[in-house]
């Protein structure tokens, strides 16, 4: 405190420390090294979570597949069992044939 009382009262300028070139080349080198490491770290952790969840929706998507493929086929299974009974063989081998009534010779037209 006394220091810049007296060097404001008879004009000295303080000096602030200066550091020299050796010193400012290891602290840029420093910074340059961090920041390549951090920069470095995050395009890991971006790749590794591309990754997995790029390969978790090709096993999503090969097991969607799967499944199509399976209702594909009971959908197929399904449409042959409409069409056999729907047939005119098990039709007329159907009980439930003999047993509807016979249609009248003069239908009644419903408006």
């Amino acid at each position: 405190m006394v220091e810049d009382l007296m060097g404001k009262k008879y004009g000295k300028k303080f000096v602030k420390r200066r550091t020299t070139l050796s010193q400012e080349v290891r602290k840029a080198i420093m910074t340059l090294l961090f920041g390549l490491v951090l920069i470095t770290v995050a395009l890991s952790i971006v790749f590794l979570l591309n990754t997995s969840n790029s390969a978790q929706k090709g096993y999503v998507h090969s097991q969607l597949i799967l499944q199509n493929e399976e209702l594909e086929n009971m959908n197929k299974e399904l449409k042959i069992k409409v069409m056999d009974a729907k047939s005119l063989i098990n039709l007329e081998s159907s009980d439930k044939v003999y047993s509807m009534e016979e249609p009248e010779e003069n239908p009644t037209l419903i408006p």
